[in-house]
């Protein structure tokens, strides 16, 4: 029998199990962490593919899931006792919060960065301010900070404390951005679900990393040249681009399913729509996916 065969078998086993256990409340299976170790995929396809004895990989592989195995238990997985049932209180507390940062008139240019960690997040309709933020739900502090630069303006919004929620924490982020300056983002997405409708933003650079998320994106046509990144793990990922856009994708993924709509095969892992070269604004788009589902399509 192959080795791979094997190799691979044993992942999905064990991915099974989990999912089942967890469906089952036996136990409470902590995803935000788990999508941390998605690397260990890569690790394991490696030793597959490495030209030793099988007794070897095996050994190697042993090591490696002995090691995952013992993270996920000490830090992901919370068994239940038939004989009493286990409560989270920090999830039932509930502390709602809201800020607005002010727009001044000279500025043409913003940056964003934010964490979002198990939440409901929401980007909604466009601010007067250059930024509203309001969230409801968990114990969970949100902090933020400005620096203005001439007619550039730096936000970063950041969780102040190491706080590790749960994959089942009630907490909803409703956000809006300013649509007059040009936009570069940056976001950290952990086991949340999150939708983004950036029709009306203009946006240079916005970057993506997720893990144990649900993402849906949608992109405009405000600006000439707009390029976006998504890197995630674990995942499930539907980005929306005009169609009156030229769209140049180019995707890399592991272990993943993927959905492509209203675009021409160019290379191994790179597409484009048939509008491109004449298009007057232009998407570059590059996915990395590992373990995930994702979709591309023209609306």
């Amino acid at each position: 029998m192959k080795f791979r065969n094997i190799f691979w078998g044993i992942i999905l086993i064990m991915i099974g199990i989990l999912f089942t256990l967890d469906n089952l409340h036996f136990i409470d299976f902590d995803w935000y962490n788990l999508w941390r170790l998605w690397p260990v995929v890569l690790i394991l396809w490696g030793i597959s593919v490495l030209p030793v004895k099988n007794l070897i990989k095996v050994v190697l592989v042993l090591v490696v899931l002995a090691g995952s195995v013992t993270y996920m238990v000490n830090s992901t997985v919370r068994w239940h006792d038939r004989d009493y049932h286990i409560t989270y209180d920090f999830d039932d507390r509930e502390v709602d919060q809201d800020f607005t940062i002010p727009f001044e008139d000279s500025v043409k240019t913003a940056s964003l960065e934010m964490e979002v960690a198990a939440s409901k997040f929401n980007l909604i309709d466009e601010s007067y301010d250059l930024l509203e933020f309001e969230k409801k739900g968990s114990i969970i502090d949100y902090k933020y900070s400005v620096r203005k630069t001439d007619d550039n303006v730096d936000v970063d919004i950041y969780i102040e404390d190491e706080v590790v929620l749960k994959s089942k924490s009630h907490n909803r982020i409703d956000m809006s951005l300013n649509p007059y300056p040009v936009w570069d983002m940056h976001y950290e997405v952990g086991a949340a679900d999150v939708e983004f409708d950036f029709t009306g933003l203009k946006i240079s650079e916005l970057s993506l990393e997720g893990g144990a998320a649900a993402i849906m994106m949608k992109i405009g046509d405000e600006y000439p040249k707009t390029k976006v990144r998504i890197e995630a793990g674990a995942s499930s990922i539907k980005v929306k681009v005009p169609k009156d856009s030229g769209c140049d994708l180019n995707i890399t993924s592991v272990l993943s399913g993927k959905s492509i709509s209203g675009f021409e095969k160019i290379d191994h892992g790179h597409y484009r729509t048939e509008n491109f070269e004449d298009a007057d604004n232009k998407i570059y788009l590059v996915v990395e996916a590992a373990v995930s589902s994702y979709s591309v399509i023209r609306y």
